[in-house]
């Protein structure tokens, strides 16, 4: 049942509906705020996996290492058999103790949910993101949901990269203003954490709020501007390459997978012409150039084709060797899109890419042989794991179908099969994905689990056994939870409400970098159409049309330009609204990855983005290739 209260003991007249609870002040009430409350019905251990959707995926209750950003182990930290470890993000503690505090903006669908294994039980409290463009606050703690208004985290808020003291404050109410919160409470008997997925992703849009996706240029308008933007600033005449990102301040020329290494060129070569096809042909000859004698492949070069360390200024030191797994895992997937375009085409492809994959994927094989899983790091000149553990090599067992396709080699397939059952009774079944970012230590993350999704795809597409499909309905509905389900409303003066940008499709990175994104880092969505021709479930269709066509609205045009926010290049001065800078206008083609509603740089940043070129434009330009046939027809 709820509780409810006011900060101040003001005088308030209650009503509480199976819908709504409002509220009415019979006087003034100055620096106040309303909390609702609702206590479980049933005893708590501690133990309850507790759940806000793109925040707090089992209470968060993890090994904690409190570091700057980029955080990386160190060896001394870095295990084989170490267990999911993270950075400082809101969370319980590892007995299900503690409190944890966030804002409306800090999720991807306005909701708190608790599951019950010892009692058979979920429980799903769904509200919505805001009144009067101030947003609403959730929490929970020792078996209490509660909602405030405004937000108030009474204790602590998330400012990038720590927990710091909350300096959230109450508003001023006046005698007979009324508020009205709205809700959804399911409470329901559930008997694992499938079904309790299967109910929150059914219900993810239940409180009516407006989802309407943007109008958008065609897609070959779209792939004009993109390619054109990859000619003039992502290739490296010295290098001889397609490089994943602008570089600015000395940043990165390369880096394989994760961010579109090895992976923008096979839309380019798809969509574009003699120019973007030769290009990339010389683009995978650089990648092959870096692979290590362990098969897998160095982690970044710059413009000249440079070796580099590990793909993050400050790493270095004891971890130039180490090699995110992910990245290699990436290309082994992608390279043979990248073949089977080359058979259509009638293209020969050259004997060193044939050869250089295959000792790819016997690297995955020589890895599962010897550890049973592909870990997080390894080290790049012995192959070995340094850092084990973490979802990060998610999609590897896509990339081992793939080469089973294309060698008829038996063992990649089983390997396929090994690790993403491993994938799926270790990591899926605790209720979680982590890991798939470079620079989040073993947060959970959204990419880890679409890259899931896109191994247990391919296996049911190349087996046809059943299990891969039910095995991908529950990692879809766990995608979901990243995926935000509404528009949500910027606030006046943003950039984002100048723009009227529709957050709907937006696709949350991970419970450390809190901001949804542009698209799912880095596939088109495609699996998710795949798996609503399978099964017939327009859900899934629903929620592959949002985050596919929600996009490219992020992308500057000289038509619709996109400015940058006006913050300090000190973060240390982001607070501070004194100090004025002036805004950039993001160059014809760049997508910023930031879709910002948490305060998590700040309420300064809500709404806006850094002129930065990012991996989301690889996104798009996947879409563009291998989803723009399936939306012109439905």
């Amino acid at each position: 049942m709820f509780s409810i209260k006011t900060s101040t003991n003001a005088h308030i007249l209650t009503q509480v509906s199976h819908s709504s609870v409002s509220i009415k002040f019979k006087a003034d009430a100055i620096d106040c705020y309303i909390e609702l409350c609702y206590c479980l019905d049933f005893q708590t251990t501690g133990e309850e996996y507790v759940f806000l959707p793109a925040c707090c995926y089992n209470g968060n209750r993890f090994n904690c290492l409190n570091k700057d950003y980029p955080p990386l182990f160190t060896p001394e930290e870095a295990s084989i058999d170490m267990s999911v470890t993270i950075t400082d993000v809101p969370r319980l503690n590892k007995d299900g103790s503690g409190l944890i505090e966030v804002t409306t903006g800090d999720v991807s669908v306005p909701c708190v949910g608790i599951f019950s294994e010892n009692e058979q039980q979920g429980v799903l409290l769904y509200t919505i993101q805001e009144i009067g463009v101030i947003n609403l606050g959730l929490s929970y703690q020792k078996g209490k949901i509660g909602v405030t208004y405004p937000h108030i985290r009474k204790d602590k808020m998330y400012r990038w990269p720590f927990m710091r003291p909350s300096t959230d404050k109450g508003m001023s109410f006046r005698k007979g203003d009324m508020i009205n919160i709205p809700y959804k409470l399911l409470n329901f008997k559930c008997k694992n954490i499938e079904e309790f997925y299967r109910v929150f992703f059914e219900n993810r849009k239940c409180m009516g709020m407006d989802c309407n996706l943007p109008e958008i240029l065609t897609f070959e308008e779209q792939f004009q501007i993109q390619k054109n933007k990859f000619n003039a600033m992502n290739w490296r005449q010295e290098g001889k390459f397609y490089g994943v990102t602008t570089i600015q301040n000395g940043g990165l020329a390369w880096q394989p997978g994760w961010v579109g290494g090895a992976m923008a060129t096979y839309p380019l070569m798809k969509l574009g012409g003699s120019l973007e096809w030769e290009r990339s042909i010389d683009t995978l000859r650089h990648l092959f150039k870096t692979q290590a004698p362990s098969g897998f492949f160095h982690e970044s070069t710059d413009e000249y084709g440079n070796i580099g360390g590990v793909g993050f200024p400050g790493y270095g030191g004891s971890a130039k060797n180490w090699h995110l797994i992910r990245k290699s895992a990436d290309v082994l997937y992608f390279l043979f899109k990248h073949f089977n375009l080359m058979k259509q085409k009638e293209y020969d492809i050259p004997q060193k890419f044939i050869n250089g994959a295959k000792k790819l994927a016997d690297a995955f094989v020589a890895l599962w042989d010897k550890y049973g899983q592909f870990g997080q790091f390894i080290d790049l000149l012995t192959g070995d794991i340094i850092a084990g553990g973490s979802t990060n090599g998610a999609i590897a067992p896509a990339g081992l179908v793939k080469a089973y396709d294309f060698y008829k080699n038996s063992r990649y397939l089983e390997v396929a099969k090994e690790s993403a059952e491993l994938f799926y009774v270790r990591d899926l079944l605790s209720g979680y994905t982590t890991g798939g970012p470079e620079e989040i230590l073993q947060c959970p993350d959204s990419e880890s689990a679409f890259g899931l999704l896109e191994s247990f795809i391919n296996l049911y597409e190349t087996t046809k056994e059943a299990k891969w499909l039910k095995y991908s309905e529950y990692t879809a509905h766990l995608c979901g939870s990243w995926v935000v389900s509404y528009n949500y409303k910027f606030p006046p003066g943003s950039e984002f409400s100048r723009l009227d940008m529709k957050t709907t499709g937006s696709v949350f990175a991970n419970v450390q970098n809190k901001h949804s994104a542009p698209g799912i880092c880095t596939l088109s969505g495609d699996s998710l159409y795949k798996l609503y021709k399978w099964t017939g479930n327009m859900l899934y269709l629903e929620l592959f049309k949002e985050i596919t066509l929600s996009i490219s609205q992020y992308m500057s045009t000289e038509e619709r330009p996109i400015y940058s926010w006006d913050v300090p290049k000190d973060a240390s001065l982001m607070n501070d609204d004194s100090i004025v800078v002036t805004k950039e206008k993001l160059p014809q083609g760049y997508i910023c990855e930031r879709v910002n509603m948490s305060d998590w740089e700040s309420e300064r940043c809500i709404g806006g983005v850094f002129n930065g070129s990012c991996w989301s434009e690889v996104s798009n330009l996947l879409v563009l290739a291998e989803v723009s046939d399936i939306t012109k027809h439905n």
